[in-house]
């Protein structure tokens, strides 16, 4: 069984898009009541949304990014074991004497 491929105009399926959008039903029963493909009518609904202008105007928000205050966890390492304990050790802990630890602990 051979299928004939029916030639709709651009004009023609973003009208379909259109009258698609306000008839309140889904793509597929659409498409089944007019006799179009459903993946090639997505298609036109995907290029419909590049190819139109944004319906809203993009504009741009100035903010100001400001540290908040500065938590004992932010300034610090804290190592802490699924039993519970918890070790916070400072920033400048030296590399070596945590990998010593972490070692040990292992």
């Amino acid at each position: 069984m051979s299928r004939v491929k029916s030639v709709i105009s651009r004009a023609d399926w973003l009208e379909h898009v259109s009258t698609w959008r306000t008839s309140g039903l889904t793509q597929a029963a659409y498409c089944r009541d007019h006799q179009l493909n459903a993946t090639t009518f997505n298609g036109w609904i995907l290029r419909g949304r590049v190819n139109s202008p944004a319906t809203v105007p993009l504009t741009t928000v100035p903010i100001a990014i400001e540290p908040g205050p500065a938590s004992p966890s932010a300034l610090s390492i804290v190592l802490q074991h699924g039993s519970g304990w918890q070790l916070t050790l400072p920033m400048d802990v030296r590399i070596t004497w945590l990998a010593q630890l972490l070692k040990e602990l292992a």
